[in-house]
């Protein structure tokens, strides 16, 4: 009885490290996406702006560089 126990402690152990590091993962990768997200936004916005105002990003007379 005593040995299984340890054996059940010894896998706790490992599963609070292991869920310790997936949180970790997790939220550095929830960081991630938010700022992603927020870069996506503003991408977004400069483009709707672009279209709206009638802008293709190229000066009148330059050609795009694969001519």
């Amino acid at each position: 009885m005593d040995e299984r126990l340890t054996k059940l402690e010894i896998k706790l152990a490992y599963a609070e490290e292991t869920i310790l590091s997936l949180d970790a993962v997790v939220s550095a990768q929830a960081k991630e996406v938010a700022i992603l997200l927020n870069r996506l936004e503003k991408l977004e916005r400069r483009v709707t702006e672009l279209v709206e105002n009638g802008e293709d990003g190229l000066p009148d007379n330059e050609r795009p560089p694969h001519y």
